[in-house]
């Protein structure tokens, strides 16, 4: 069992080497191609292409750091914001990008900027930042946690468990908690953490509401060592208000649908019912038509877009790399994603259209 242990861990650490050792080339590469002027040459080609820009949250305290993918540090975003107006791409807002994309008039270098799901991090900190650059924005709103004195549930229970990754898990026979089962199919207790936190999350997805999901993760704070109070008073994990989604559409925020569940079935009745709760939950608030649509977690299907259709939505965006031009279909928009993951050559190199460029490249001689 020792030297299976050893394998394994040496396996991932050979792994994150490789990993690490790719990025880097990339990087390298990136810097090679701008300096040849590369980006400049690809900026040209792909100057009649819409870039359309994907974030989600922006750091309140160490959640960059937790999810990586998900959230991007202020100061970071305002560095892309600062590049774009400097180098100058013009920023407009979604509606307007795409009446000129269907009718073939798309202005050079337009960058649009999106941000999804509505987490409070966009009211506090991302908004500030669009003001100081006097650039419009999209959010794309779900809405089942909207006007909710609590995070995220799934994310709240992800964080807890990183927050105390270092510290050996107590024992789980001490998590007392009604319905919830943390043994294998033997009886005996799980053991490895990420086998709890899923048994978890499951447990607390059956729950009848987000009431007794905030006292399940309060629990399982006590149960972990970690302060759920904090994280839940800081609202690092949670969405706005609907006061503050009023406050941000006010702004200049456009706000669309990113469905109610986050999550968009193929099933017809249900994806129409995610539609239907998220305008209803948003629109009064509002006053306006959403017309503008976002896929949850990017996952689409060729069999949504008659529903898309029916409900008066005219552009829907995915999590797929890529620019935008009339010949893009409507409902599968490809978007840029930036993150603290990517460093700031690797968002001039999608921004230039240099990694357009590569990826035409590859899809030719693939």
């Amino acid at each position: 069992m020792a030297m299976l242990v050893r394998t394994g861990l040496a396996r991932h650490a050979a792994e994150q080497r490789y990993c690490r050792m790719k990025s880097a080339i990339k990087v390298s590469v990136f810097y090679a191609a701008r300096a040849c002027g590369l980006f400049a040459l690809s900026r040209r080609i792909y100057r009649h292409k819409v870039r359309i820009l994907c974030y989600h949250g922006f750091t309140l305290h160490n959640e960059h750091q937790f999810v990586p993918g998900l959230f991007i540090e202020p100061e970071v975003f305002r560095r892309r914001l600062h590049y774009l107006q400097t180098r100058g791409y013009r920023v407009q807002r979604l509606g307007d990008a795409f009446e000129c994309i269907r009718n073939d008039a798309i202005a050079a270098d337009t960058v649009v900027l999106t941000i999804d799901d509505g987490f409070y991090s966009v009211f506090s900190r991302a908004v500030p930042l669009l003001r100081e650059f006097d650039v419009p924005a999209t959010l794309y709103l779900t809405s089942y946690y909207l006007d909710e004195d609590c995070p995220v549930f799934t994310l709240a229970v992800d964080y807890m468990f990183w927050l105390t990754r270092d510290a050996d898990m107590p024992d789980p026979s001490r998590l007392q908690v009604s319905g919830l089962t943390l043994t294998d199919a033997s009886g005996r207790a799980l053991r490895d953490a990420s086998a709890v936190c899923e048994r978890i999350k499951t447990h607390g997805q059956s729950l009848p509401d987000n009431a007794a999901r905030s006292a399940l993760l309060h629990r399982l704070g006590e149960w972990l060592g970690c302060d759920y109070q904090q994280l839940k008073s800081a609202r690092l994990l949670n969405l706005v208000s609907n006061s503050e989604m009023r406050s941000l559409s006010r702004s200049g925020i456009d706000v669309q649908l990113h469905t109610h569940r986050h999550r968009f079935p193929v099933d017809p009745a249900l994806a129409r019912r995610e539609i239907d709760d998220n305008r209803a939950a948003i629109e009064p608030g509002l006053g306006h038509d959403m017309r503008h649509f976002c896929y949850p977690s990017g996952e689409w299907d060729e069999r949504h877009w008659p529903i898309l259709r029916e409900q008066g939505i005219l552009t829907a965006t995915t999590c797929t790399s890529g620019l935008v031009d009339s010949d893009t279909a409507p409902y599968a928009m490809p978007r840029i994603l930036d993150s603290a993951r990517v460093s700031q050559i690797e968002f001039e190199a999608e921004v230039s259209g240099f990694c357009e460029l590569i990826r035409h490249v590859r899809s030719r001689f693939g």
